[in-house]
Formats: C-alpha cells, structure tokens, sequence
C-alpha cells in the first residue's frame, strides 16, 4: 500500500473529551507519542524501521493507546482503521484490542499526515504530522536529525502467534517458563523475495539462524535448520503469509530431567532424551527443540547479510517460579453434595502432558484429616486450564470425589512444589532438590439460612 504526499489514518479509542495534545520523544528513533495535556491518555507510535521515513520502504507502523499516568495499555479500545488518499477512504479496518499494526510505504517525498479521529463515536483528533525523504521538519516543528540507521531485521519473542500483530500483544516480558514453546518472529521485509509464496530465511549455511540455550550445565546448541536434502519440511523460518515480510517458528524448550513428583526418580524424561537439541519437521508447529535447565537464557542470531557480516540478535530468560494455589471462594455451604473448586498457576509444568508428570493434590478436612487425593489430570485437565475440584458431604465417610466435612470446619488443599526458583520471594536461596508445601485453606459454612420468627 502506498501515499504520495499526504495519509490519514483514522481509528476510534478510548477517551473522554478532546483536549489539546503535545509531542515528547525522538521522531529518528522511530518512536513518536502524544498525551492530552491533563495526562489522560497516550498514543503511542513506532516504527520499524527506525528513522527517517524514506520512499519506497515498507515500514511496520504500530500504534497503541495507553493511560497517560500510568502508561498502562487499555486493552478494550475499539478501533476504526481508514486509510483516505486525496480525499477518499482507500482502505478499512477494525479491531478492539488498543492495538493496531500496519504495514506502510510512501511513494514520494513530502509532508504526512497521520491521524486519529473520531474518537469513541464523538469528534476526536489526534495529528500525526511526518517528513517523508526529501523533507526535513514539518509546520509543528518535528524534525529528524540526518545521521545513519540501522535499518536490520528485528527479532521478536511471544507465545503462539502466527501474525506480528498478535506476537505483539503476546510479547515476550520477563522469564517464561523452563519447559514449552516461544514464537520467534522475524521482521524482514527485504526478505520478501516472492510476493505469491511464502519466503524462508535462515536455513542455509550462508545465512545461518543459530540458537543457544544457557543453562547451569553448560549451553547447548541449535543450528540453522534445513532438512530438505531428506525430503522434510524444515525450511528455516517461514513467512507468516505471502507478501508479508514477517518470518515465525516455534521453538520448543525441552527442559531437562528432573524429580518433578518428590519421589526421588529422575523419571520424568524431560529434555531432548540424549539425543541433544535438533530440528524438527514444521516451524508451525516446532521449529526445533533446545534442552533448559533450572534457569538460563536463550539467545537466536541470524546472519543476514554475510557479505558484511551483519547479524542480528535477541535473547530472552526463563526460569522456575513459585507456584500459586487457592480456593475459587472463601467459603462454602454444607448443603446436600456441594462442589469446590481450586485452581493451581504453575508456569513450570508448562502445557506438559499427563505422560510427562504423575502429580495429586491431597485434599482434606478438619473431619477427615487422611482426606482424598485430586488427580492433576482431572477430566484431561492435566494443563491447568480449568479448576480442580471435589464435593463435601456430611452423610457418609470421604470417597472417590466425595469428602467428609461438617460445618465450621477448615478445607485444605496441598501442592508439593519441586521447581523452586534460585532465590525465593524472600530473599532464601533454594537448592535445585528443595521442595515446598502449597497448603490453600477455605471455610465451610451452613448450607441452611437461619429464618427469625416474629
């Protein structure tokens, strides 16, 4: 898609009145934003690549709306995307996520114009004002400084995604867990070498996407990826749609063996089994897989221009974390057959399947101290994603699903926790063999309401 001289860009978003907006931030460093004077809201807008906008280059424009205070996104805003040359809306689109990416080129040099307006159904407007090429400094007084850029591929980190608007909403932050899957998501446009197809980058020895995994045992190795010489699949990474610049596979972490049920068997077989970190047959679904251990980093390079030597290169971290565990409610009645819900958050077990891990949770109460056990694979719901639960009952002894309680009495629900991280939320050091007990409390309570008689 490409403007001459002049572009609107109109989407709604979330505010209340219209007020008078200021610029902060270095236009070169392709990242622009605006906050009303009150410090309400903030629009936010970058671009890649960074610097000066030239004709003729496909840029990845991303804008975003933010609490002006707390830089917070909001993440309900609702957006209308036109696009209106000479007048004329050239393209539409929509979303309600506070997001909204576009990929944009300008045909010839001048002045921009980019522009949110009415805003949340009343009459908003928000000016982006932008020298394009031959251009220097625009009627509110932005300006580029003239000096060089680096103009490479960008590497991103995010859970499943197979488009950079949603890689972006999914974005890397902080440690993920020691044991699943990242997208890798490189932004490439001059890659796009066949608009009808879709590219692949960093699959020959040339031009070679290489990944590290650092661990406490030392690091293991992942090389460029290309198995087409055997009739597979791997390709290197591989274009999210055709014509679209954007290369993505997903990157397995392995993790290592380790006691995961407190029994003292290494007998979960995580990892590679020996056979060290490899390829796989799909970048959709695995690019390839790399052993992790207790906590580390992973670093992915590719040499994207080896006449020069230039690559480009990002890492990110991961590492055990503490587990949570609670009770849906702070209480429960005792009426008839009642059913309680807990919900277990452990990044470590990951989305790892049932034949990986053999765990229970054991439940009890203030009446039945030897209590049940929940099996962690509950109805198939060994990935954590729906409460566990268990009915109480005062008529008969615990059984099955069923556990003993009279009211006043205490619940409890117990996690052994055997994936502690390094140093604990309280400064304690935790050695790789520590274990912690969970204990999660609620309270049952009459299942009758009390009537007055007057």
């Amino acid at each position: 898609m490409t403007w001459k001289t002049s572009l609107l860009i109109l989407f709604t978003a979330v505010m209340v009145a219209f007020v008078p907006l200021s610029a902060y931030a270095a236009v070169d460093d392709g990242n622009l934003k605006k906050i009303t004077s009150d410090g309400q809201y903030e629009i936010g807008m970058t671009w890649q690549p960074a610097g000066p906008i030239e004709p003729g280059i496909d840029y990845l424009f991303n804008f975003e709306v933010r609490e002006g205070m707390t830089q917070k996104s909001i993440d309900d805003a609702s957006f209308n995307f036109d696009i209106i040359k000479d007048g004329i809306v050239t393209d539409s689109a929509s979303t309600n996520t506070g997001i909204i990416t576009k990929t944009i080129s300008f045909e010839n040099p001048g002045i921009v114009n980019l522009m949110l307006t009415d805003v949340n159904s009343s009459t908003q407007q928000v000016d982006f004002t932008m020298p394009v090429g031959t251009e220097t400094q625009t009627k509110d007084g932005i300006s580029f400084a003239k000096k060089n850029y680096n103009a490479e591929p960008k590497i991103f980190f995010c859970g499943s995604a197979k488009d950079l608007e949603t890689c972006l909403k999914k974005e890397v932050k902080g440690d993920v867990g020691w044991w699943g899957k990242v997208t890798i998501m490189i932004y490439a446009p001059g890659w796009n070498t066949d608009s009808d197809k879709r590219d692949s980058i960093g699959h020959t020895a040339e031009s070679a996407l290489t990944i590290t995994s650092r661990t406490g045992a030392g690091n293991f190795e992942l090389d460029y990826c290309n198995d087409q010489a055997t009739g597979g699949d791997s390709k290197g990474l591989i274009e999210t749609d055709p014509n679209s610049g954007v290369f993505y596979g997903r990157l397995k972490l392995a993790a290592s063996d380790h006691d995961m049920t407190n029994d003292g068997l290494l007998n979960t077989k995580l990892g590679t089994g020996g056979v060290g970190s490899k390829c796989d047959n799909s970048p959709f679904d695995t690019y390839g897989k790399i052993d992790t251990g207790r906590d580390g980093g992973v670093t992915v390079n590719w040499e994207y221009n080896p006449e020069d030597n230039k690559v480009v290169t990002k890492s990110f971290t991961y590492g055990w974390s503490t587990a949570t565990l609670k009770f849906l409610e702070d209480e429960y009645p005792l009426d008839s057959r009642t059913k309680v819900e807990f919900k277990l958050k452990e990044k470590d077990l990951g989305d790892m399947p049932k034949n990986k891990i053999d765990l229970n949770f054991k439940v009890w109460s203030d009446s039945d101290m030897a209590g049940i056990l929940v099996e962690s694979t509950q109805d198939g719901n060994w990935k954590q994603k729906k409460p566990y639960y268990f009915y109480i009952q005062d008529y008969d002894e615990s059984n099955g699903r069923n556990l003993y309680a009279q009211e006043g009495d205490t619940l409890y629900v117990e996690y052994v926790d055997t994936t502690l991280p390094r140093v604990g939320a309280n400064g304690e050091l935790n050695s790789k063999s520590d274990t912690l007990d969970i204990i999660a409390t609620t309270s049952v309570v009459t299942g009758y309401p009390y009537v007055t008689l007057r």
